[in-house]
C-alpha cells in the first residue's frame, strides 16, 4: 500500500499514528510525509527539528525525498495539488476538531487528498484533539512507537510532547479492545474506509 501521513510538525504524524506506521513499515508498505508547517518556528529552531525527523525517518526506513515540507505561508489549495499526485491508498491526518491552528489547517488539506473514492482517511488526535472518539483501532508495540517520540528531544524537553500522557492514552484505547494488560492501541476515526477480505 502507498501511505501518506500529513501533520503540521515534525513529531505530529508519530505522536498519533507512529505505532501504525511501525506495522505498514513491516508489511512492506511505501511512505510519504507531509509537513505542512514545517518552519513553524515557536516551539524550537527548525534546523534542530528537522534533524529530529530525519531521525525518526530512519527509524521508520523513510527515505528524506518522501518528507515533503510545506511553510505556513504556503496556499492550502498548492499543497493539496502537490500531493494529490502521490496518490495514496491511506490518508493518516489531524482530526479536524483541534486547538492548534496549524493542526485544523491540516486537517483540511488531509479531507481534501481523501476526498478520491478509492482512499481511506484516517484522523488522527496529536495531543490536542476534542470530541475524539475513536471508531478504528490499531493494537501497537509500544516501546517501538517510544522510539520514534524519543527522536523528538527538543520537544519533550519544552514540554510540548508529553511521553508519559501519550502513553496512557494508547494503553486506555487497548483496554476497549483486550482485558489483556499491558498492551496498547492507537484510536482512530475514519469516514470513509475500503474494508477489503
Amino acid at each position: 500500500m502507498k501511505i501518506l501521513a500529513i501533520g503540521a510538525h515534525y513529531d505530529d504524524i508519530e505522536i498519533g499514528c507512529g505505532g501504525t506506521l511501525i506495522k505498514h513499515m513491516a508489511n512492506g508498505d511505501e511512505f510519504y510525509f507531509g509537513i505542512t508547517s514545517s518552519d513553524e518556528h515557536r516551539t524550537g529552531d527548525i534546523i534542530d527539528r528537522y534533524k529530529e525527523q530525519m531521525e525518526s525517518a530512519i527509524i521508520l526506513g523513510i527515505d528524506p525525498s518522501v518528507i515533503y515540507r510545506f511553510s505556513y505561508h504556503d496556499e492550502v489549495h498548492d499543497i493539496i495539488g502537490e500531493l494529490d499526485y502521490i496518490e495514496p491508498d491511506i490518508v493518516f491526518v489531524h482530526y479536524e476538531f483541534d486547538t492548534h491552528q496549524d493542526h485544523r489547517r491540516a486537517s483540511i488539506i488531509g479531507h481534501a487528498v481523501g476526498r478520491k473514492r478509492n482512499i481511506t482517511s484516517i484522523f488522527y488526535d496529536s495531543g490536542s484533539s476534542y470530541n475524539f472518539q475513536p471508531n478504528v483501532f490499531s493494537m501497537i508495540d509500544y516501546d517501538k512507537k517510544h522510539k520514534l517520540i524519543e527522536c523528538f528531544a527538543s520537544q519533550i524537553e519544552l514540554g510540548a510532547v508529553n511521553a508519559d500522557i501519550i502513553k496512557k492514552k494508547n494503553e486506555h484505547w487497548a483496554t476497549l479492545l483486550t482485558e489483556e494488560g499491558g498492551r496498547y492501541a492507537e484510536g482512530f476515526i475514519s469516514r470513509k474506509m475500503i474494508y477489503e477480505v
